[in-house]
């Protein structure tokens, strides 16, 4: 299910890799993923349906830092990505304590760019011509979220 839902070309296209995900190369990264502790994969569902997928990477356990990647099931309802975010916030700074979670979104990728700063996140970086896909350039913006900056804005929505 994740798999098709991150080979949807609306899905693909903003993504790092673009190429389609073939059985043996998505077995082998869950295989990877779900082995190291530092990884957490969440699928989110709304309403008991499976709308969602989040992947949080503890970077630095010592500064409690995470960095984040997600997406929604092509056919996911109306507002789920404003709930996914809420709920993986939630998980990131109270379940698993973190300081600062980090985000990257590709320039063009204006909906990722609009989600992150409407869940609080502060655009930290323009990464310049730091993508290739294969057939050009892409610049990269990368985000940064602060856990008393959530508690202070985001924080009583979850509770």
């Amino acid at each position: 299910m994740v798999r098709a839902w991150r080979n949807h070309p609306d899905v693909r296209r903003f993504m790092y890799t673009q190429h389609t995900v073939e059985r043996d190369e998505h077995e082998g990264w869950f295989e990877l993923a779900a082995s190291t502790p530092d990884k957490h994969l969440l699928v989110f569902e709304r309403g008991g349906v499976p709308s969602g997928f989040v992947n949080v990477t503890i970077a630095d356990p010592s500064a409690r830092r995470a960095e984040w990647g997600f997406y929604l099931a092509p056919n996911a309802e109306k507002g789920s990505g404003s709930l996914l975010g809420q709920l993986a916030l939630s998980y990131v700074f109270r379940d698993l304590e973190q300081h600062k979670l980090c985000g990257e979104a590709l320039a063009y990728n204006h909906r990722s760019i609009r989600f992150h700063e409407r869940l609080g996140f502060r655009q930290e970086a323009c990464l310049r011509d730091h993508h290739f896909d294969g057939n050009q350039y892409h610049d990269v913006i990368g985000f940064g979220l602060i856990a008393t900056e959530w508690l202070e804005e985001k924080g009583d929505r979850t509770q």
